[in-house]
């Protein structure tokens, strides 16, 4: 009898929101324990996946980041510093004042 032929898929850890967030932006305090306020880490990925098409699963009604959707986000989606600046506006030349006819 021929041996069995095992699967080699592998299950990746699935993140949610909150955990992705503080993954993904590096959202610890000072004291190198998790902040307790991600709300706007967490708003940012949310935002992203409805209007920006982060990779992401749905299970269920949550949002879940595998750690290949957060690499993705990382590399296509978080700016570099420095980058994202406007470039300054050129300055406007002032206005001649109307001579008067005399």
């Amino acid at each position: 009898m021929p041996p069995r032929k095992t699967s080699t898929l592998k299950l990746e850890p699935l993140y949610n929101v909150e955990e992705a967030a503080v993954l993904l932006l590096h959202l610890r305090g000072e004291d190198g324990k998790e902040q307790p306020n991600t709300e706007a880490g967490q708003r940012w990925l949310r935002d992203g996946v409805n209007h920006k098409g982060f990779p992401h699963y749905r299970v269920g009604r949550r949002l879940m980041f595998s750690e290949k959707d957060l690499i993705a986000i990382q590399e296509e989606f978080c700016r570099v510093p420095g980058t994202y600046r406007r470039p300054r506006r050129a300055t406007r030349t002032p206005r001649r004042p109307i001579a008067s006819a005399a």
